[in-house]
């Protein structure tokens, strides 16, 4: 009775405890390590990135497949589903989370984003620009927290490798070069894309 008389005092107090189960405490302190912190960002920015290529060339002059809408449906899905989490654990180096929503309910459709004036539309794409270095932001300080000495790739291959043990699938694979090696820019190296 004790026990109950106790929680709604805690709870109007603002100081209310969520116990956690020893396997939710695992998966939270999986979920806050650094090298899953990169590799939600890194996931994140690329979805992000393949956001934008749908609709940045201009749509005004030609008609909109139903496989293209399609396509981008998945692409803004992708971003709202995961923007819970990638604002929970970027807290501490991105505070953007509000400005990704307006964009994300701005441009619901491809045939909305053609139907946008050219003033709206230019908005849409210096939010998005502005998000997009924001993000890279947060993950240059996340990168500058890596262990003295570590090697970039070795902590993306190590954050692929947790993400694999903990049932997920790795973010992004970091293609090889042609000789085996990976010895490209450190944004195809982050993101998977050749460098020309």
């Amino acid at each position: 009775m004790g026990k109950a008389l106790n929680q709604p005092a805690a709870r109007a107090s603002g100081k209310a405890k969520i116990r956690l189960t020893k396997e939710q405490k695992i998966r939270v302190s999986q979920m806050l390590r650094l090298e899953n912190r990169i590799s939600v960002c890194r996931e994140y920015i690329r979805l992000w990135s393949n956001f934008f290529e749908l609709f940045a060339e201009d749509l005004t002059k030609r008609q909109i497949t139903e496989q293209e809408e399609k396509k981008f449906f998945q692409t803004i899905t992708g971003l709202a589903r995961k923007h819970f989490l990638f604002c929970e654990l970027m807290a501490d180096t991105f505070n953007g989370g509000d400005k990704i929503l307006d964009i994300l309910v701005n441009s619901v459709a491809l045939s909305n984003v053609k139907a946008m004036n050219e003033s709206t539309l230019s908005k849409l794409e210096l939010d998005w620009h502005a998000l997009f270095l924001d993000m890279n932001v947060a993950m240059g300080r996340l990168l500058r927290k890596l262990p003295a000495g570590m090697k970039i790739d070795d902590a993306l291959a190590q954050a692929d490798a947790m993400a694999q043990q903990d049932g997920s699938q790795p973010a992004v694979k970091i293609p090889a070069s042609s000789n085996g090696s990976a010895k490209r820019g450190l944004f195809s190296r982050l993101f998977g894309r050749k460098t020309a």
